[in-house]
């Protein structure tokens, strides 16, 4: 049959409360391992820390989140490379911890597979997908970062092809983002459904080959785009 990928961050979960629970959660174990530093850092502070990295310098997502906490914790006198480098891990572990899926997720999943389809996944964002018991679903995973080029450029999109090893017009991809998720995927030759949980109006000059509001109609669209 086909193969059906999805964008994790912000399609599969809300990216904002996943990365918010995560930041208070790394910060509860820090203060946990070092009581004197309670309430000195804050999720707001890390985003901050964090924003300003990304405006100053380029990297991968994990060297500039780790250059990010460095610079918080020098902050409140904490300069200390090796506390930083724990910190980010227990970020990246806590990440896979509170993350909330989408309870339309691992039905749907279950019924393209059930089709016949394969499941995979194409993300430009670092999430430590394997962690989840959804992730032994699917047939793919492709961060976009290890390719050295994110979506919408072409490299994501032809790994996840080079892996199943059909071509892309067998392919329908799925995400929330108009550029890297619809116009990337049509541009490879793939069909591109945005899913549009929000309800925006569908960008004058975009033409996705579906738009829907939750994964619940998925399976039975695939089969019609695939047909």
């Amino acid at each position: 049959m086909g193969v059906v990928s999805f964008d994790l961050d912000g399609t599969l979960w809300e990216f904002g409360p996943m990365m918010d629970g995560a930041l208070a959660a790394a910060i509860a174990s820090l203060e946990r391992h070092h009581p004197e530093l309670t309430g000195r850092l804050t999720v707001a502070e890390l985003h901050r820390h964090r924003a300003l990295v990304g405006s100053q310098m380029e990297g991968t997502l994990e060297e500039l989140r780790r250059v990010s906490m460095r610079r918080a914790l020098a902050a409140v006198g904490r300069d200390e490379p090796e506390l930083a480098s724990w910190l980010a891990d227990e970020l990246l572990q806590a990440r896979a911890d509170v993350v909330g899926v989408h309870s339309d997720v691992g039905p749907v999943v279950d019924r393209l597979i059930e089709r016949g389809h394969r499941v995979g996944a194409i993300t430009n964002g670092n999430f430590p997908f394997h962690r989840l018991d959804l992730a032994r679903r699917f047939s793919f995973v492709v961060h976009a970062e290890e390719l050295g080029a994110m979506k919408p450029s072409a490299a994501p999109f032809a790994r996840a092809v080079e892996l199943i090893g059909i071509g892309p017009e067998q392919f329908v991809h799925v995400g929330d983002e108009i550029e890297t998720d619809v116009l990337g995927a049509q541009a490879f030759g793939m069909r591109a459904v945005w899913l549009n949980r929000s309800g925006a109006e569908v960008p004058a000059g975009v033409h996705p080959d579906a738009v829907i509001s939750s994964l619940e109609p998925l399976p039975q669209l695939v089969d019609r785009l695939l047909a």
